[in-house]
Parts: C-alpha cells; structure tokens; sequence
C-alpha cells in the first residue's frame, strides 16, 4: 500500500467512519498537497532552510561565478523595473499553480508537490558545500542607490536576503517546475483557457528568470542551474506521479 493510500484510510477512518467517498478522497488529497507544498515546501525548505544556509557563512564569503562568461554577467546592466516579475508576478504565479494543483485537480498535486520538495531540498544541499554569492554587486550599487519605486523595492529585498543561497537559482526553478505543470495540464486537457494559463506561465518564468539577472540578484550560471534542475526534476517525478 503506497503513501497516499494509507493516509486515506487514515482520513477516512477519522473522519468518514471507514467509509470511501468521492468527498473523503479530496479531503485526502487536499491534506496530502497542502503538507507538501505548504509545510514541507515553503515552510520547512523555503523559509526555514533557505534562511539557516543563508547564515552559515560572513558577508563577503561565498563564490563569484561572473567569471564563467567572459564579462557578460557584469555588462548586464541593474534595472529595478524587472522587480516586477521577481517579486509582484513570481509569488502569484507560485502561489496560484499550487492552490489550483492541490486543491482543484487535486489528483495531479503529488507530482508538482513531490517536484517542489526535490527542487528545494537538492538546492539547500548545495547552497551547504556551494555558496555562492553576489554581494559584491550589491556593494557596488548601493555604494550610488538609485531613487525611485522599483528600486527602492529591490534595495528592500536585498536587506531582507543573504545573498549565499544563488546556485541554483530557485526563482528560476520554481518559476519553471510551474511553468512545466501548466504544460502538462494543457497537454491532458486542452482548450482556449489551459492553452492560455500555459502561455501566461511561461511568459511569467521567462520573466522571472530574466529578472534575476537585471536585479543582479543571480549570475547567468544559477539560472542555467535552476532551470536544468526543474526541468530533471519535474520529468522524473511528473512522469511517476502525474494523474493522466
């Protein structure tokens, strides 16, 4: 009997008197990703776990990986605007992936909550041996802040983060596991609106990923590393998981 099962009898014997019923399943379910995604994911690994690796190490530790592309990393310029897709799209389009997956088509949740949990715990691990960082951007421009909303909004940011857990990036990441999770949806079920969600979460991920870079949060090898362990990560789990 697999993980899922036995909590359902568990549900059921709780709460339904042994009885299995359509509603006892989505209750099960619903249980099921809202502790994966919710207290595993964003609790345990996202917060908790990213803020006690971003302590392991002093300001100005960590590694430098502009020197991978030969200048390219330092000629992208900062541009505060692109706050917009780090901060204001990449938490809804997060958020509204996991409430749609885990209590709508609840039956597909494992496999985006499951890829969440992979996701972040592999990320934590190497944040642990593999600091990188990219402080040395943030003294540069906060040496001449800019004035103005949006960079106001990235300068906040930056005081709240440590700037030890870059690679790999789990903006990137998360933003493409969800991306990947509309595209399988559209896949199953397709229609003007899935086709839709699944052409505005890729616009969202492109986004987000770009972002990263223009609010020199991330160098361009985290995003290739957040993006390749997404794309791993969700193949594996979404084909062993993923509700047809």
């Amino acid at each position: 009997m697999g993980i899922h099962e036995r909590l359902q009898r568990a549900v059921e014997r709780a709460f339904f008197g042994g009885r299995s019923t359509r509603f006892s399943e989505y209750i099960s379910y619903a249980i099921g990703n809202v502790f994966l995604m919710v207290v595993v994911f964003f609790v345990l690994l996202n917060n908790i776990g990213y803020d006690w690796t971003g302590q392991l190490y002093p300001p100005g530790a960590g590694y430098r990986l502009d020197f991978l592309t030969g200048g390219l990393d330092n000629a992208i310029p900062f541009v505060p605007e692109f706050v917009v897709f780090y901060v204001f799209l990449f938490y809804p389009l997060a958020a509204a992936t996991m409430v749609f997956f885990g209590l709508v088509e609840y039956r597909r949740g494992y496999a985006l909550g499951w890829s969440l949990v992979a996701i972040n715990a592999i990320a934590l691990a190497v944040y642990v041996v593999f600091p990188v960082s990219t402080y040395w951007w943030r003294l540069e421009f906060l040496a001449d802040p800019l004035q103005g909303f949006w960079a106001e909004q990235v300068y906040a940011f930056w005081e709240g983060d440590t700037s030890f857990n870059c690679f790999p990036s789990l903006h990137a990441a998360v933003s493409t596991i969800c991306a990947y999770g509309w595209h399988r949806y559209r896949k199953v079920k397709p229609s003007v609106k899935t086709r839709g969600a699944e052409l505005a979460a890729a616009f969202i991920a492109v986004g987000v990923v770009l972002s990263t870079l223009f609010v020199k949060q991330h160098y361009i090898a985290d995003e290739i590393a957040g993006v390749a362990l997404a794309i791993v990560v969700g193949k594996l789990l979404f084909d062993r998981l993923w509700k047809e």
